[in-house]
């Protein structure tokens, strides 16, 4: 018995690429003017929205990247007024951060004007100082014990640091965990030299390290620069503050 296999193929299919210029006459025939109109309308508003956010972060002093996402909704019919060429963006809380649910008035300048509001969901993730391993409670915050991570930012977490050598020097008041957001109500301000107070003073030179006695003349907290007077010369001197009583000079040969 004989089989046999009988394989159909298409008839191949004839394909017409359309010019260029036909296809957008193609896309203006199927979607009316308005509704390109309407997408530049909110090109605009999200372009105002991504700007000032930008802008209230860095003020915040946020470094490095920003990421943000934008939700927004547009009253019914705004699609028949048209393109706008002077168009104002405003809100009334300006002083407010411009993330969570934000309202926007839209004040149109062209002839004829016209005004409308839009309503924006907005999110951001900001790099915010976080602890990099577990701080026990008094105890001093240094470089090593700090770092920064990506975090979403809401109106009720604007207390969050976001520069690291901002905190440093400042003793926690409470055990920080690994991984934790760190703000300043975690932390106290602690003085590790007060006016008036004896310290040590330890030169360093090219060549020699020498220590004498002195008395401050400002309060310093860890890694700060104040003024010393020494005991035995009476002159007086810029030192950094290094440990509890204890302040460092460094001279260089010129």
């Amino acid at each position: 018995m004989t089989y046999t296999n009988t394989i159909a193929k298409e008839a191949p299919r004839a394909e017409a690429l359309l010019p260029l210029r036909k296809w957008l006459f193609f896309l203006l025939l199927c979607f009316p003017a308005s509704t390109f109109a309407t997408t530049a309308l909110e090109q605009q508003i999200r372009s105002h929205i991504s700007a000032e956010v930008q802008s209230f972060a860095r003020q915040l002093g946020a470094e490095g990247k920003i990421k943000q996402e934008v939700e927004l909704t547009l009253p019914g019919g705004l699609d028949k007024q048209g393109r706008c060429n002077q168009l104002v963006i405003s809100r009334s809380n300006s002083q407010k951060a411009p993330w969570g649910r934000v309202s926007y008035s839209l004040n149109c300048k062209d002839k004829p004007s016209w005004q409308s509001r839009a309503t924006a969901r907005v999110r951001i993730w900001l790099p915010v100082v976080v602890a990099n391993q577990a701080i026990e409670k008094n105890q001093l915050l240094t470089d090593a014990m700090l770092g920064t991570r990506l975090t979403e930012l809401s109106q009720s977490k604007l207390s969050v640091e976001l520069k690291v050598a901002a905190l440093i020097g400042m003793q926690t008041k409470r055990r920080i965990q690994a991984g934790q957001v760190i703000s300043r109500h975690l932390l106290e301000h602690k003085l590790l030299v007060e006016k008036g107070s004896h310290v040590l003073i330890r030169v360093q030179a090219e060549g020699f390290e020498a220590s004498t006695k002195g008395v401050a003349l400002e309060d310093g907290q860890l890694g700060q620069r104040i003024k010393v007077q020494n005991l035995s010369s009476g002159i007086v001197l810029e030192a950094d503050v290094v440990a509890e009583a204890t302040v460092q000079s460094i001279f260089k040969s010129h």
